[in-house]
């Protein structure tokens, strides 16, 4: 028997759409959407009154990393899915398992089979290099065939510049997305924070930006010799900003992430040695934090990931030079982008999370259109969340920041397979 759900008095988020911004009602059935309109007033077996909520088409989020198969304590693949649907995220592509790791078909497919009917759909990246150690190629197509989406190495330091060769030939040639963090080894070796003043102050090595960008030069370089495409994990600094602005600019098909902690905090606000702000890659100056906003805002960024790398305590909460790398984020995404930006320029920066994200993996992205499988997320501007530990946002990581802060903006639910989830 068919079921159908009626969705009334949401505001629709869908630049392109006449009906953007429109207080709109939504008629699904049997997890497709059948009628979308203004004062819709059609029989269905469930009302969904959202009235003060957007809505728009399901969220995605491009990258973070899941220690399971291996360290389920740490974050499993249904704790994860978990958090990303408090989040807002129907879909979510993550790199999963530590031991053993995901650089062969039988652990791509028990992850990818795992992640099927979760609270939200997970998709596995698969490890570039055999063990992630940057020196051998894994099978990656035999990956592909058991549902990896894409491949990486994660933030790790940069494999040698003739293996990037030969994953963006070799990638290219299969039309697999193969994404690079640029890293370079020798000029981050023991830094935990950005260098600048700030490290200076904490006494400790820092992370310089030139480590970033004079990797990021030799993938420019090699793309354009090679005539491939370039998907670029993730930037932090102005310099790189500028770099594949040019790289636009001259034709190159380049795709660019950043995380969302870059867009939010920098290098000061870790002084106090916070040891949930220690991430890769590393926070830096405001005026960084700037200029990466504007490259979100006007396209030049393509995607903005989470870069979720849940962590035990015993893992976190040590001396802040042997802590372990990573933030727990991705139930605060779409709060910490309100907090960054403002509502004035979401049409901008909100559909990263529901076009730019899903390109920067290769995938189709989900849209509000009659006929299109019912996949939401609904939303506040106005409700503020407030960020704190635990297992109502879903994530069994500790390495939570920005505990107890108060943030603009709040997720209300989604709906995926005909079924409409609650985030709080």
């Amino acid at each position: 028997m068919s079921h159908s759900i009626l969705i009334k008095n949401a505001k629709l988020f869908a630049p392109g759409n006449p009906l953007h911004k429109e207080i709109v009602d939504i008629l699904t059935t049997d997890g497709k959407i059948m009628e979308l309109g203004v004062g819709l007033m059609v029989a269905a077996n469930e009302l969904l009154d959202m009235n003060g909520y957007w809505v728009s088409a399901g969220w995605m989020d491009a990258f973070g990393t899941c220690p399971d198969p291996g360290e389920p304590w740490k974050e499993s693949i249904v704790s994860y899915t978990a958090a990303a649907q408090k989040g807002g995220f129907t879909d979510v592509f993550a790199l999963c398992g530590s031991s053993p790791k995901a650089d062969n078909e039988s652990v791509i497919s028990q992850v990818y089979q795992a992640g099927k009917n979760q609270r939200a759909t997970l998709r596995p990246w698969g490890l570039a290099s055999v063990g992630g150690e940057g020196k051998e190629m894994s099978e990656l197509m035999e990956m592909k065939n058991v549902g990896a989406i894409a491949f990486t190495d994660g933030m790790h330091a940069s494999s040698s510049a003739n293996l990037r060769q030969k994953l963006m030939q070799y990638c290219d040639s299969l039309g697999l997305v193969y994404s690079q963090f640029p890293l370079n080894k020798s000029l981050s070796t023991e830094g935990k924070v950005h260098e600048g003043v700030t490290n200076l102050h904490m006494g400790l090595k820092g992370v310089s930006s030139i480590a970033e960008t004079m990797e990021l030069a030799v993938d420019i370089h090699l793309a354009t010799y090679n005539q491939t495409s370039l998907n670029v994990l993730a930037i932090s600094c102005v310099d790189s900003v500028h770099m594949i602005k040019e790289a636009k600019a001259n034709g190159m098909p380049i795709k660019a992430a950043v995380p969302v902690l870059n867009l939010l905090a920098i290098d000061e606000d870790v002084v106090e040695f916070d040891e949930n702000l220690k991430v890769m890659p590393v926070l830096r100056t405001s005026a960084d934090r700037e200029a990466l906003r504007a490259a979100v805002l006007s396209g030049d960024i393509d995607a903005v990931i989470s870069n979720h790398t849940p962590e035990d305590i015993e893992s976190k909460k040590v001396e802040f030079d042997y802590s372990a790398w990573g933030a727990a984020t991705l139930s605060w995404v779409f709060p910490m982008m309100l907090e960054a930006f403002g509502e004035e320029s979401m049409d901008q920066w909100l559909q990263t999370l529901t076009v730019g994200n899903a390109r920067f993996v290769g995938v189709k992205p989900n849209e509000i259109a009659i006929g299109n499988d019912a996949t939401f997320t609904f939303f506040s501007t106005e409700e503020k969340t407030i960020v704190s530990k635990g297992g109502k946002n879903g994530t069994k990581g500790w390495n939570v920041p920005f505990e107890g802060r108060k943030l603009a903006g709040k997720v209300k639910g989604t709906m995926i397979h005909s079924c409409y989830m609650e985030a709080q």
